[in-house]
């Protein structure tokens, strides 16, 4: 990304594509829209990425090889210096399908087998299982919730197609064509329409729309970093 985008500066989503042999490739665009880079380049198919909190890392999913798509790996890549780093889970945890981040220092993993642990470097991975006093902190780690403090949240209509907000008061449209929501902030979410990435308040106001890069297959699986504010203090 270097000279294109700024990693834990710029605004900016990573999300999957597919390369002309049909496996998954990690891919960053400015949010905005314009040219995507390619972040990786491996046989190995990769899935469902998940920015870190300062947007320098990005953590996911990696299958073991070119021909086994079906058990999969969980790996970070450093974005700041292109450095990668497997965070192995013992035998017997199932298979990963979902990441998140707890904070900058703990990463959540859904598995096949139920919700695990992992620090984040530079401590050791550490993998444990969710103990019942932290389930209800991971399982919000995995929503797309509306509001803060969270009122709602962005799931699949029940039985039918797009987006709705899911409150107590039951579920109300959002994006009747909508699809592969992700968390934009507090008040807005993020999704795909056709061939454009979706952003819309949750609330009142007006949906921007950025048109993504005609060459890429099958786009999916967007992770977003808002940015960091001119004049913003870093983060320890």
């Amino acid at each position: 990304m270097r000279h294109r985008i700024e990693a834990g500066r710029d605004a900016y989503v990573v999300f999957v594509a597919d390369a002309p042999d049909g496996r998954g490739d990690l891919w960053a665009m400015p949010t905005g829209g314009g040219e995507a880079v390619q972040l990786t380049f491996s046989l190995p198919a990769e899935d469902a990425p998940a920015l870190s909190p300062d947007g320098d890392v990005v953590a996911f999913l990696r299958a073991r090889s070119a021909t086994d798509t079906l058990h999969r790996q969980v790996w970070l890549l450093n974005l700041l210096n292109g450095a990668e780093r497997e965070l192995e889970l013992p035998d017997g945890a199932g298979t990963p399908e979902q990441l998140a981040w707890l904070g900058r220092t703990g990463i959540a993993v859904r598995t096949s087998s139920g919700p695990w642990l992992l620090d984040a470097p530079p401590a050791a991975p550490n993998p444990r299982r969710t103990r019942p006093a932290e389930m209800a902190r991971v399982d919000s780690a995995f929503e797309i919730l509306a509001g803060d403090p969270p009122f709602a949240r962005i799931t699949g209509c029940t039985g039918g197609s797009g987006l709705c907000v899911a409150g107590d008061s039951g579920e109300t449209p959002l994006a009747p064509e909508g699809h592969d929501a992700m968390a934009w902030g507090a008040d807005s979410v993020g999704y795909l329409e056709g061939s454009a990435l979706v952003v819309r308040p949750v609330g009142p106001g007006h949906a921007r729309h950025a048109r993504l890069p005609p060459k890429l297959e099958h786009p999916r699986a967007f992770t977003c970093f808002l940015g960091r504010r001119a004049g913003q203090d870093e983060q320890p």
